[in-house]
């Protein structure tokens, strides 16, 4: 089957096309830049790059990284995800963007910017066991100590410096698109019907309704003039 995958949890605006089956995955295909400022544009031509001019109409399904991350760029994956997967008439199915930052045991660090990171703790098995969460630096590094946790994720590079004692892995920084289809593929051979893609922001985003306007009082009546 074959499946468009997207994540654009992170500054790496990441696609892939891949052939999933029941004994594994195939990437045929993989776009990665590195841009926080320009996820629209470097999304859509990353899917017309591993399309590679091939119809959407031979896609089967569509994957896309649920985030946590930053409210903008995180929004363009999912509504292109949905949009393609209506347009289609396929499923779309989200996995935790973090589950494809590196393997087996660790501890997964993202940058949640405003001085914080998105973390989340994996076994020896790959599982998920704590997380997604969101967190300071220092703080998570104190719920860590003594530990033999490897820390991997841009988060844990950035913010070496609050993880002195910690083992960071910088091998991994950013999610793999290829990882995101092959946790959903399950799914995609069951054909499973599509699931509401709904995001891990974990926190509000920065942009806020204006609140009620200021009541401003009429001004004083005032009487008339002595003849």
């Amino acid at each position: 089957m074959l499946v468009l995958g997207l994540d654009t949890s992170s500054p790496a605006v990441s696609a892939a096309l891949v052939q999933v089956c029941d004994d594994g995955s195939t990437t045929l295909a993989e776009s990665v830049v590195v841009d926080a400022r320009r996820h629209g544009e470097l999304l859509a031509q990353g899917v017309r790059d591993v399309l590679g001019g091939r119809s959407p109409a031979a896609l089967d399904a569509v994957v896309v990284g649920l985030g946590p991350g930053p409210f903008t760029g995180l929004r363009v994956g999912l509504m292109t995800a949905a949009a393609t997967a209506d347009a289609l008439g396929v499923p779309a199915y989200g996995v935790c963007s973090l589950d494809a930052v590196g393997s087996g045991e660790r501890v997964v660090v993202a940058d949640a910017r405003r001085r914080e990171v998105y973390w989340a703790r994996y076994g020896a098995d790959g599982a998920r066991l704590q997380g997604p969460a969101v967190e300071r630096p220092a703080e998570l590094a104190q719920q860590l100590a003594g530990g033999s946790s490897r820390l991997v994720g841009a988060g844990a590079v950035l913010h070496r410096a609050a993880f002195d004692g910690l083992r960071v892995d910088d091998r991994a920084t950013h999610p793999s698109v290829p990882a995101l289809v092959d946790a959903a593929r399950p799914r995609v051979l069951a054909g499973a019907p599509s699931e509401p893609l709904t995001p891990l922001y974990l926190r509000r985003p920065d942009a806020v309704e204006p609140g009620a306007g200021k009541r401003v009082s009429p001004p004083p009546t005032r009487g008339r003039e002595a003849r």
